[in-house]
């Protein structure tokens, strides 16, 4: 048995680091919709999927830090302290592993493991800079797309349940945790000032609702 699942919801996603001088600087909305395929391993039971599809996810999150900047007017603003939103679109393809306990009245709870595997589409930076003398200006929809990693592994976990509308059609709900489990940004891309490499990894909370046929 196979089973077709399509979803959207919204997001609230953030920036992790240990990186010193660098600082969550608070979570984002965004987005995500797709539509998976649930493959029953076990054709007695209804109880055992493994799940994979396509999904597309909007994320965002804030780093604080001082570094050199350079203005897109080719002002060098040394010493700056800097304010920078990173919004990044992944395509991605999750591997997981559905679980479900057998229908109590029309409920169905279900819960999902795994790993997501994204590829970056996208990926732009909205600055607000402060110049050592307190004056400021901000810049928006910087490329960054080459300092972004290619890849995005991340670990998923799933929380939700299904309501029985008619035979094999439901309605669903679900909250989802995806962490990232390599770094946001590639190698290459460091801080002027220390010379270290940019270390961040995404984390989101994903409200999914959608339907199953």
């Amino acid at each position: 048995r196979v089973e077709v699942y399509v979803f959207a919801g919204p997001t609230i996603s953030w920036l992790s680091t240990t990186l010193d001088g660098y600082k969550n600087d608070g979570a984002s909305i965004g987005g995500a919709y797709g539509i998976n395929t649930d493959i029953n391993l076990v054709p007695t039971e209804e109880n055992y999927y493994f799940s994979t599809g396509l999904n597309v996810r909007h994320t965002a999150g804030k780093l604080s830090y001082k570094d050199v900047y350079t203005s897109k007017s080719e002002e060098k603003v040394l010493d700056a302290k800097i304010k920078s939103k990173y919004n990044t679109i992944y395509l991605s393809i999750p591997t997981t592993i559905k679980l479900k306990t057998n229908p109590f009245g029309r409920f169905i709870i279900s819960g999902v493991v795994g790993l997501e595997h994204g590829i970056c589409l996208k990926s732009l930076e909205h600055n607000e800079i402060t110049r050592p003398n307190g004056s400021g200006f901000k810049e928006k929809n910087i490329n960054k797309y080459k300092q972004t990693a290619v890849i995005k592994e991340s670990m998923y976990i799933c929380f939700g349940f299904e309501f029985i509308i008619k035979d094999n059609t439901r309605a669903s709900f679900g909250l989802a945790y995806d962490r990232g489990l390599n770094g946001m940004f590639r190698k290459k891309y460091q801080n002027t000032i220390t010379k270290e490499s940019v270390k961040a990894h995404y984390n989101s909370f994903e409200f999914q609702f959608g339907f199953i046929f």
